[in-house]
């Protein structure tokens, strides 16, 4: 990671301190080499008759209306990281034509330059920690890639960004000068955080995790030498629509989200490898406090992390379980604005993160679709992510349940995250299709045993 203080010929507007879960991700990316935790990749299908000088131009004037899209981040030297909004930032964009390409050597030219563009680490003191790429594959199809920081943004920012695209686009094709409004800084949100008095939380925090045991996970190998985790591989589990359909029926049926479902199914095979049927998981909830005003036009990183210390016992109930599991995330959701730092080492070993696995179930507008007011269509296409867990599942809902299987090569092979995959589909099918069945039952009916999981 570069640290190096580059020469900034434009002057700062804004300074202030991180939240709490930046300085978390901060933390951890400054312990690996690479410099690419955190980092992550979107790519999109966009079609139409698309001008690739107003796909730049469209993405600058956003980067110009958010601050979030203008800041750096400093830590050397300093007691206390902060981050700065400069009042420009020059944007990265990169604009391919493969046309002249015979099509199988267009399709590998651009998958090629996908994986050269997810290995550029960021420099967290130079703004926009974005950048564009944009691919030319035939006439009117392109793929659109956004390669971003998590420090600066989160789900909902993303599919805010690709909306505001859209319509940023449509203007500047129809000869209108787009909206300039600048949009909320992030500085409300961490000063709100910062001034709370979370003991309350803290103290309920504290309590449900004093037991919690890093969970052994499913066809997990350790590694010969213990170091930072770099998560750089991708594996896609796809449901059909008649799966998908089935388990959003489940959901209703059982009074409980699709979120739930799916944290149900992960749960149940963690516990089915621990003696005391206990399972520990790391997910993430939004973080946009109703009382700060316009809170939801922040681009920016507004999520907290939730741990589950969870008891699944095999007499219970689909149902029933489901149902207790539902209750706890709401109670959670109740104490959720809690720094992560003050429950992350709760009863452990300091320095170590007792989570090895997390969780990510992206309820977000996805800014998908055809668009009336241009010839401009989106339609995700892949995916790419570094994360510091030897273990990260990010769920994407829709017609069809797509999942991203995020892992570490130092701790499976492709070969068992593949394993990994069967047995979590077939987990969540035979919850959805027994809701009153015990869960030892669904564990024989989905093999969850030591002889499938490892």
């Amino acid at each position: 990671m570069t640290t190096s203080q580059p020469v900034l010929p434009y002057r700062l507007t804004d300074i202030f301190p991180l939240s709490p879960v930046q300085t978390f991700m901060l933390d951890v990316s400054r312990q690996t080499p690479s410099g690419l935790a955190f980092q992550q990749q979107y790519t999109y299908y966009l079609s139409g008759s698309i001008e690739p000088e107003l796909v730049r131009r469209a993405w600058e004037h956003i980067c110009a209306r958010h601050p979030s899209l203008r800041t750096s981040f400093h830590y050397a030297g300093t007691s206390k990281p902060f981050q700065a909004v400069h009042d420009t930032s020059s944007l990265c964009f990169v604009f391919r034509d493969l046309r002249a390409l015979a099509p199988e050597e267009r399709n590998a030219a651009a998958f090629a330059w996908l994986m050269e563009d997810a290995k550029k680490p960021f420099n967290l003191l130079v703004p926009p920690l974005m950048r564009i790429g944009l691919q030319q594959m035939e006439e009117t199809t392109f793929l659109l890639t956004l390669t971003m920081s998590h420090l600066i943004f989160d789900g909902w920012s993303l599919g805010a960004a690709f909306g505001l695209f859209g319509r940023t686009y449509a203007d500047l094709a129809g000869g209108r000068e787009p909206d300039s409004t600048i949009f909320p800084s992030l500085h409300q949100y961490v000063s709100w955080y910062r001034q709370r008095d979370a003991a309350r939380e803290t103290a309920w925090w504290q309590e449900q995790l004093h037991d919690a045991v890093m969970p052994r996970l499913p066809f997990m190998k350790m590694p010969e030498q213990q170091g930072p985790v770099e998560a750089d591989q991708i594996h896609h589990l796809v449901f059909t629509q008649e799966e998908t359909a089935a388990l959003e029926e489940a959901a209703r049926d059982t009074n409980v989200t699709l979120n739930v479902l799916y944290q149900a199914a992960w749960a149940l095979i963690l516990s089915r490898l621990s003696p005391q049927r206990r399972a520990l998981m790391l997910t993430v909830a939004a973080s946009r406090p109703v009382e700060l005003a316009d809170i939801d036009q922040v681009f920016g990183l507004l999520i907290d992390g939730i741990p589950y210390n969870l008891h699944c016992p095999g007499d219970t109930t689909v149902r029933s379980w489901l149902r207790e599991l539902r209750a706890l995330q709401l109670e959670s959701l109740e104490h959720q604005y809690c720094p992560i730092q003050s429950w992350l080492q709760t009863g452990k070993e300091p320095g170590v993160i007792p989570y090895n696995s997390y969780l990510i179930f992206e309820n977000m507008a996805t800014g998908e679709g055809a668009r009336e007011d241009t010839d401009l269509t989106l339609q995700a296409a892949y995916m790419n992510s570094n994360l510091s867990f030897p273990l990260s599942m990010m769920v994407f809902p829709g017609k069809a349940l797509r999942v991203a299987i995020i892992y570490s090569r130092d701790f499976f092979t492709e070969e068992k995250i593949v394993a990994f995959a069967g047995r979590l589909r077939e987990t969540l099918n035979t919850l959805a299709a027994h809701p009153d069945a015990s869960l030892d039952a669904i564990s024989a009916m989905a093999l969850l045993d030591e002889e499938h999981l490892s």
